[in-house]
């Protein structure tokens, strides 16, 4: 009777020994998953969400050019960590640095400004148009003014963008903005 007792004790120890080690392990892999530096920044992710949402205002009202000027407001599109990448972003996964990714490259707008290359274009003849008229006709001054509004990103590096990317179609900016106005 005693041998089975101690026995019957053994085993409860054992038991709870092993039961430790388990409950360690789930919380120790419970720790290593919710660590907050191993989840998005509910910031970086809001402002993707709040730059789309606002992106579709732009395109839904009809006296905005803003659709055409605004870029999303951080340098990490992706958030990988890395900052001012080359990214492909849209339905058309244009590629673009990450400070200079404009609502055209990203939120179709096909009412007004259409799909693909030609909503680029679209928002440079209007864009064009409209400065034309603040500057009184002056071309120069007109694409000075575009090139504040839609540039290449200052933080990324255009020949390593141009080499990747190429000079065609899929380089919007070289194909679209970089001639100016006309």
């Amino acid at each position: 009777m005693k041998k089975m007792k101690a026995q019957a004790s053994l085993e409860m120890v054992v038991g709870l020994i092993i039961l430790l080690v388990v409950a360690a392990v789930v919380i120790s892999l419970i720790l290593y998953f919710i660590n907050p530096q191993k989840m998005p920044d509910p910031g970086t992710t809001l402002s993707v969400r709040e730059f789309n949402n606002r992106c579709t205002d732009y395109c839904n009202d009809i006296n905005s050019l803003d659709y055409c000027k605004y870029y999303y407001p951080g340098s990490d599109w992706n958030k990988n960590g890395l900052k001012n990448e080359i990214v492909s972003v849209g339905k058309y996964e244009w590629p673009a640095c990450e400070d200079r990714i404009y609502c055209f490259l990203v939120v179709p707008c096909e009412d007004r400004f259409g799909m693909g290359i030609d909503a680029s274009k679209k928002c440079r003849d209007l864009l064009c148009q409209t400065y034309k008229e603040k500057y009184s006709g002056v071309v120069l001054d007109a694409t000075n003014a575009l090139n504040d509004d839609v540039n290449f990103s200052p933080n990324c590096d255009e020949n390593t963008f141009t080499s990747s990317v190429g000079i065609g179609k899929d380089n919007w900016y070289k194909e679209v903005f970089e001639a100016g106005c006309s």
